[in-house]
């Protein structure tokens, strides 16, 4: 899994590390609009979560035709935000993977 850093809009909020066994997040802000994280470390478990809240239901009508495009052969919340980048309608926050350069213009709706 590749670290991220997430953004509200170009802001900078927290970065991702999900190195070990624990996700470790270094939080740049703590507003709570622009933050989604509550704590600086958790399980992968509850950090799942957390991108589960970021994606489709996986109960969705017609699921596997967006899962198909995506290339994906099951529902997995971290590989639907690398393609997303976590964005929802009517929220500014996003995530950039390591390596990318895109900005908020590039993938906000």
């Amino acid at each position: 899994m590749e670290n991220f850093t997430v953004y509200w809009k170009d802001e900078k909020t927290a970065y991702v590390d999900l190195t070990g066994p624990t996700v470790k997040i270094t939080r740049y802000i703590k507003h709570p609009v622009k933050q989604i994280f509550a704590k600086d470390e958790m399980s992968r478990y509850d950090f799942g979560e957390i991108l589960k809240s970021r994606c489709w239901d996986e109960h969705r009508d017609n699921i596997d035709k967006y899962l198909e495009k995506m290339e994906l052969d099951e529902y997995n919340p971290y590989e639907i935000v690398k393609h997303t980048h976590g964005v929802m309608f009517g929220s500014f926050i996003w995530f950039r993977f390591d390596g990318e350069t895109i900005t908020a213009k590039d993938v906000l709706l």
